[in-house]
């Protein structure tokens, strides 16, 4: 901390010495405070608030004392923040360890895996992958074929049915042609033999 300390306290007497170096011909009314606002604005109205004689800026104890106490408490404020920086760049290294060895470790889980997958045991047969896609494909290739084939019959058999079904309409149409035709014949016999009947007995 004392190594700290002193570059930043050397910086702050630097500023002071050269805020002090400044000529004016003319101070403003003072504005600030020695207790709030920037480390720069605090020296600026120290500066505004001290007196000069013959050349020489004369500073109150008390006021250099509060500045230097505000340099030491930025400077303390300044490296607890680096400090929980620090903390949570190691607790993010931390974590990002833990993930990249939870990345490993599910990579070999991944390469086991896929081992296991590539030769397994199908109806106690150990099959390759390969074998197994073979036969499976195979299968639905026959599956296939058999659906196919059976469309192909289901459509062959539609068609017979309803040549089928146009075939008996037809002959049921000529059926029904004859037994008209015949009925008109039956029809026209009877008026004969009744005409013949009438004459006979007339």
């Amino acid at each position: 901390m004392r190594n700290i300390a002193f570059p930043a306290m050397l910086v702050a007497l630097i500023s002071l010495g050269n805020v002090f170096g400044q000529t004016t011909s003319k101070r403003e009314p003072p504005k600030g405070s020695l207790t709030s606002g920037t480390i720069d604005s605090q020296f600026i109205y120290l500066y505004a608030i001290s007196k000069t004689q013959d050349g020489i800026e004369h500073v109150r104890q008390a006021n250099l004392e509060q500045i230097r106490k505000n340099v030491s408490d930025t400077i303390k404020a300044l490296t607890k923040q680096i400090t929980d920086l620090k903390a949570k760049e190691n607790g993010q290294q931390a974590a990002v360890d833990a993930m990249t060895d939870s990345l490993s470790q599910a990579r070999n889980d991944l390469q086991i895996v896929q081992r296991e997958k590539d030769s397994f045991s199908f109806l106690g047969i150990s099959l390759q992958k390969s074998t197994y896609s073979l036969i499976m494909w195979g299968l639905v290739l026959l599956l296939a074929i058999a659906l196919t084939f059976y469309i192909y019959r289901y459509n062959q058999s539609h068609v017979v049915t309803n040549d089928t079904k146009k075939a008996i309409e037809e002959l049921q149409e000529e059926f029904d042609q004859h037994r008209k035709k015949a009925m008109e014949k039956e029809q026209k016999l009877k008026r004969q033999l009744q005409d013949e009947l009438n004459k006979r007995l007339g």
